[in-house]
């Protein structure tokens, strides 16, 4: 999820603010989930990112990752498996270490963190990472202030498989915001989500009942249509190719530009933001790389949709 005006309390991964009116780009914030009795006996690791509560523990493995480590000079000794990702808190660092590990176990693990190295280091080499109680939401990208937020509740023991699929779909968000891509287009969070159901895939694992990954998975089933349907449910109001001509996209980013400007000086980083897309829509090359996206992703959750239809 990017943030830049979190309204909502959303459930798991979020894309940042919105503009003018205020849209929230995140995932299940307008999708309303059942409250699920929790069991002892529940094998749902860890509702794979995207159960009804961050602070339940469905399963503990046999050994857990603590939360306190070596010191800096130890974890420096040994080695990080991302030193481009910078935790200010020492004692947290081999949490993230263990997630960055378990999520590059997977080849679209590897992928992502391969093209968000390449996209940090084209911005200075060092992504921040912030640790911090983010409510029902487990991570945020502020791509206006260039930093990832991943919830203090995924790095208590046995929250390892939420955490690293948190960490690789907020890399994928810094991979799309440094491919120049329209800040809160609909593109971005279909193909986070697609990604998500992917490394599910591959992990072997299928979203247990009453999940926002559920319901991603019975909409690919259903239809393209149904899939898009979803997520705009999630994340109303944001622009979309498949619906949109690049024309209307960028009427509605001037209008966005517009309210942004009269709310004044608190929302001038946004409103710069919003400059920047619209400066880069209207060069042929930044015009080019956003219809060949959204194509891309469209082809993607048809393939997808024809897959799981079998």
């Amino acid at each position: 999820m990017i943030i830049a005006l979190l309204l909502a309390a959303a459930p798991l991964h979020a894309q940042i603010i919105s503009p003018g009116l205020c849209r929230v780009v995140s995932a299940p914030i307008a999708v309303p989930l059942p409250i699920v009795a929790v069991s002892a006996s529940a094998a749902s690791l860890n509702y794979l990112w995207d159960g009804p509560a961050l602070g339940q523990i469905y399963e503990v493995p046999a050994t857990p990752v603590p939360l306190s480590f070596e010191p800096q000079s130890a974890l420096a000794d040994r080695g990080r498996p991302a030193p481009w990702l910078s935790v200010r808190d020492p004692n947290l660092a081999r949490a993230l270490d263990a997630a960055v590990d378990l999520a590059r176990g997977t080849a679209l693990g590897r992928r992502t963190f391969a093209a968000a190295q390449e996209a940090v280091a084209a911005q200075g080499g060092v992504l921040v990472v912030a640790v911090r109680d983010l409510g029902k939401n487990n991570g945020e990208f502020d791509y206006l202030a260039g930093r990832l937020s991943l919830n203090r509740a995924l790095f208590a023991p046995g929250r390892e498989v939420t955490l690293a699929g948190t960490l690789v779909h907020e890399l994928l968000h810094v991979v799309q915001h440094a491919a120049g891509l329209p800040s809160y287009a609909l593109e971005l969070e279909l193909e986070a989500h697609l990604q998500d159901l992917e490394m599910l895939a591959e992990l072997g694992l299928t979203p247990p009942p009453d999940t926002f990954a559920r319901q991603t998975l019975d909409a690919l089933a259903q239809s393209p249509a149904a899939f898009v349907e979803l997520i705009q449910a999630a994340v109303p109001g944001s622009p979309y190719l498949g619906e949109d001509s690049l024309d209307e996209v960028i009427d509605w980013l001037e209008e966005d530009l517009e309210s942004a400007r009269e709310r004044g000086p608190s929302s001038a980083r946004l409103a710069r933001s919003i400059e920047a897309d619209l400066e880069n829509l209207r060069t042929e090359a930044g015009a080019a790389a956003y219809l060949a996206f959204s194509r891309r992703v469209r082809a993607l959750l048809a393939r997808r949709c024809a897959a799981a239809k079998g």
